[in-house]
């Protein structure tokens, strides 16, 4: 098996929310973050012939770049063998037992407010927390506006960056959602923002890549 592009960039994402990964038999890759709090979904092209675990995925990726289109081989029980002209690599599997994995079911909760967010307002936001040393994004309505925040919340002089966000339907109730910049580990593009605020939980789904995350929302979040 060779991986396309699009795997490679998936599992560089998913390294961010958490270093190791239990892949499983099939074409769907999905991880968590060891606080709980984040959770990755992707369909990929490839199937994969069974389950292994990967403890480091940013080592693994990295064997990946030492070889010029490797391939991979599923033939031992214990260890993947990673080849390139004459040159192999014998990688070992991780215990699954220590591997934080998602549940074997998760039921995502029902949704009641949805936005269009789109990777040059993710972009500008994620620089401006970054310029300003701000922590939180919050998404609010003022003057009948909804509006996407860098800010600091534990701050009242706090400097903000804002920008205008699309509300797709009604929210039944006035927006107030908190998250942490640092859960919010997308992999670039648009998406469809959905939102639980009983549940207090967010489902971000990529327009494009079949690929989608939920992402707990802060506890003063709400409505």
């Amino acid at each position: 098996m060779k991986l396309s592009k699009e795997t490679e960039d998936v599992l560089k994402n998913f390294a961010d929310i958490n270093q190791n990964i239990l892949v499983e038999k099939g074409n769907v890759l999905r991880t968590v973050s060891t606080m709980k709090n984040i959770l990755g979904r992707a369909e990929i092209t490839e199937a994969f012939p069974k389950q292994f675990g990967i403890y480091d995925l940013n080592e693994f990726l990295g064997v990946l770049t030492m070889s010029e289109d490797p391939e991979i081989h599923f033939e031992n029980e214990s260890y993947l063998t990673i080849e390139s002209g004459r040159s192999s690599v014998k990688y070992f599997h991780s215990d699954p037992s220590i591997i934080v994995s998602p549940p074997d079911t998760f039921n995502p909760p029902e949704t009641n407010c949805k936005f269009s967010i789109t990777n040059k307002l993710l972009t500008a936001v994620a620089k401006a927390c970054a310029v300003l040393q701000l922590p939180d994004v919050v998404i609010r309505e003022e003057n009948s506006t909804t509006v996407m925040v860098a800010t600091d919340l534990k701050n009242t002089t706090s400097h903000e960056y804002k920008v205008e966000v699309t509300m797709v339907g009604n929210s039944n109730g006035p927006v107030d959602l908190h998250f942490k910049i640092d859960n919010l580990k997308m992999i670039p593009g648009d998406y469809e923002l959905h939102i639980s605020t009983e549940k207090n939980v967010s489902h971000w789904v990529h327009t494009t890549l079949a690929i989608q995350y939920w992402i707990a929302l802060e506890q003063s979040s709400g409505q």
